[in-house]
């Protein structure tokens, strides 16, 4: 089963596509700002219902995805501040390297830092980092985590438990079967290391001006997961 999460952010929404297929345990993780045709998929997002941009996003990429999990960035925070922050109202974030937010112009460096939720929200928001990198899917994939250890845990009892915390905190057309199915797979993989891949992936673009970048032109023959060739602009 692939389910498409999506990380919304408006046209700076971020696409992560869990594939969990027996024996398969991938994730694809997806630039908002990739063009479809005249249009990046971060604006298609918003422009279309759910349902189309399923569609849209198969078609695109030829991976077929029916089934979808939404989460909004602030509906994150909010988890964040009912779950995770301490008394002093900060967070305990692990940084794996020193970057520039865009969102506030606060430099973070590596290393283990309590951050309060202002922080976490520029830490979390999509950039092409100064390196050239997208590696604000590692960052975001933090707080996706918080919320799975709110929804998915090591019981399947506490699925059933915890689907209506799914539909409070977001917009979904996985039923209870669905939330089995993802959970099963998710306990039967354990601790079994994921495939990711960045689309597009390392060194197959170009950026745009400089610092903060935007994404340039990208060669799809370096990409495990390419863009059809009609929609290319």
């Amino acid at each position: 089963m692939k389910v498409l999460f999506v990380f919304e952010d408006r046209e700076y929404s971020s696409f992560f596509v869990y594939d969990l297929t027996s024996g398969v345990n991938s994730l694809l993780r997806v630039s908002p700002e990739i063009k479809i045709q005249k249009l990046t998929l971060g604006e298609l997002y918003t422009q279309v219902p759910i349902e189309k941009f399923l569609g849209y996003f198969s078609v695109a990429f030829s991976i077929e995805v029916k089934k979808y999990l939404i989460l909004k960035k602030t509906d994150s925070l909010l988890g964040v501040k009912e779950a995770g922050l301490e008394e002093d109202g900060k967070m305990s974030v692990t940084i794996y390297k020193d970057f520039i937010a865009l969102k506030n112009g606060q430099k973070f460096t590596k290393g283990d830092h309590r951050l309060t939720l202002d922080e976490i929200d520029a830490y979390i928001s999509y950039q092409i980092d100064q390196d050239g990198r997208i590696d604000v899917f590692e960052r975001q994939e933090d707080i996706i985590r918080l919320m799975k250890r709110k929804t998915v845990r090591p019981r399947l009892s506490s699925i059933t438990n915890n689907y209506g915390t799914v539909k409070e905190y977001s917009g979904s057309n996985l039923n209870l079967k669905d939330m089995l199915k993802m959970g099963t797979g998710y306990l039967a993989k354990g601790s079994a290391r994921m495939n990711k891949i960045n689309v597009p992936e390392v060194g197959s673009f170009s950026l745009l001006g400089a610092f903060p970048y935007r994404l340039g032109a990208v060669n799809w023959e370096q990409n495990s997961v390419k863009l059809r060739s009609d929609l290319i602009q």
